[in-house]
């Protein structure tokens, strides 16, 4: 008699939502937390799973070959560049993730680091905790209205800040090399290159996936291409920004201002020199969270599961 599924949930969650096991209603399967620290731990919990779901665990091409059971992996999120993707299509597993669940939280939160660092929201509200009152508090501050935004990657979230940006009053260019034209130009998006887009922006904000090309895709050279007055946000993935070009370029006054939510080692070790820059706005790796869509990634992620656990056979 068959034992069902074994579904591994790597981040230790062992209470759900019943809108989430709500999908897996008619399959026959056992949720089992692990805790994950190394790549050895991560095999011996995962050995008899046929589906793991990750948020920070590295899939890498060891654990996929050595879990032959393994049918899917399926990421609390919507980046995969944790999971060593090529390997799992080699291997005939199947990797899913959630897409969509949080579009609006991080254009929101793309739009908040922008106006924090143009207006110097965080160094102002510091100052006040700390005694002081007044305008001088070392920062510029720059208009955005009449500006050009400029946004790297032009999928959902891209598209949903470029929209936001309007509506403030900027015009929008864009550049990505996969982008849908025709989206575009019903958008009045200009698609532009990258140093283009540099050259011509007040605001950059970073919207695509780290991959081999957008990785290190804002350094040294691409820093000094951009206004000495511009805003650098990044919300999407550690590895896209060179953060040691970016402390410097900060200091010396090539850019106005950084927000990012991301970095490339998190949390960040405390003597990171953007912990200290106060020309850098750094938040904590959320901007993808709100209370919606921290259930709606949950929801998703076990609608994938038991579309990928159907497909396999039913009942395990």
């Amino acid at each position: 008699m068959s034992e069902g599924f074994v579904v591994v949930d790597t981040t230790g969650k062992s209470k759900y939502e019943p809108e989430a096991l709500a999908h897996l209603e008619g399959l026959e399967v056992r949720l089992s937390p692990l805790s994950w620290a190394t790549e050895e731990e991560l095999v011996d919990g995962c050995r008899d799973a046929d589906l793991i779901l990750v948020t920070a665990a590295y899939i890498t091409r060891e654990v996929l070959g050595a879990l032959p059971k393994l049918r899917g992996v399926v990421r609390y999120g919507v980046g995969l560049d944790r999971i060593d993707v090529q390997a799992a299509e080699e291997l005939g597993v199947e990797v899913s993730n959630v897409r969509g669940f949080c579009t609006d939280e991080i254009a929101d939160h793309a739009l908040g680091l922008i106006l924090a660092c143009s207006r110097s929201i965080v160094n102002d509200a510091l100052g006040v905790r700390e005694g002081g009152y007044g305008r001088d508090r070392g920062q510029r501050v720059v208009r955005l209205a009449g500006g050009t935004g400029g946004v790297i990657g032009f999928g959902a979230i891209g598209q949903a800040l470029a929209r936001r940006l309007a509506a403030m009053g900027m015009a929008v260019i864009a550049h990505d090399p996969y982008a849908n034209q025709a989206r575009a130009d019903e958008m009045g998006v200009a698609l532009v290159e990258l140093d283009e887009l540099l050259a011509a922006a007040d605001v950059v904000s970073a919207h695509c996936s780290l991959t081999d090309e957008t990785r290190g895709l804002i350094g040294v050279s691409e820093l000094a291409a951009m206004k000495p007055t511009a805003v650098l946000v990044n919300t999407a993935r550690g590895g896209i920004i060179d953060e040691t070009a970016l402390d410097a370029a900060l200091n010396a006054g090539e850019i106005l201002a950084a927000g990012l939510d991301v970095l490339e080692e998190e949390p960040p070790p405390v003597d990171h020199p953007l912990r200290s820059n106060p020309h850098c706005v750094l938040t904590s790796h959320n901007a993808w969270y709100s209370e919606q869509a921290s259930q709606d990634v949950y929801t998703g992620a076990f609608e994938q599961v038991a579309r990928i656990l159907r497909a396999a056979g039913g009942s395990g």
